[in-house]
């Protein structure tokens, strides 16, 4: 990988400096729900669902500026109760709002690594049912494979709404990644 627009994960401290220094044209999107779960874990049981709620309503907005106008309204309704929690929101809102500089067609695939994870706990659980015996190395490309094909996963299929961003997408790219027009193949 040459290009990248942006990367998707948790929030493990020290990730946003590791791309950029590797990728320095590319973005870092924090994981949401991840963020979201780390911040449920540190409200009272009884303030769990209306604190959840508030918290998708902050990141199911359909634009940055309503996001920030429900941010505004979370935090106001939260900081004494939870200061702790709407600091690390606060301090982290740059790498949580990066989605909405893409398409919203593609929204749902950069909001969140939950995807991915799943996909990457069945071929874990694949792999542990066979107590990881494998004949020879190239049975666990098999095992890949045959998982791939179980989940239906086709690498040539683009995700749902990806048609409709490709234009966009294609901007992006020549934005920060512009191609020089005097170059020859052989150069």
């Amino acid at each position: 990988m040459r290009e990248v627009l942006v990367f998707v994960s948790d929030g493990l401290p020290g990730m946003e400096e590791a791309i950029l220094r590797v990728y320095p044209n590319a973005e870092w999107q924090q994981c949401l729900l991840h963020k979201m779960r780390n911040t449920l874990a540190k409200v009272r049981r009884e303030d769990r669902g209306t604190v959840a709620w508030e918290l998708q309503r902050i990141y199911l907005a359909d634009s940055r500026e309503e996001a920030e106008s429900a941010w505004h309204r979370f935090r106001v309704r939260w900081e004494r109760k939870y200061p702790e929690a709407v600091r690390a929101w606060e301090e982290e809102l740059d790498s949580l709002f990066v989605f909405f500089r893409y398409p919203k067609a593609l929204w749902t695939y950069l909001r969140s690594t939950n995807l991915l994870e799943r996909f990457i706990r069945e071929l874990r659980r694949g792999t542990k049912v066979r107590d990881h015996k494998f004949p020879k190395p190239e049975a666990i490309y098999k095992l890949f494979y045959l998982e791939c094909e179980r989940h239906g996963i086709k690498w040539e299929r683009r995700p749902k709404g990806f048609a409709e961003a490709q234009e966009e997408l294609n901007r992006l790219f020549e934005e920060r990644y512009p191609t020089p027009h005097n170059v020859t193949q052989n150069s």
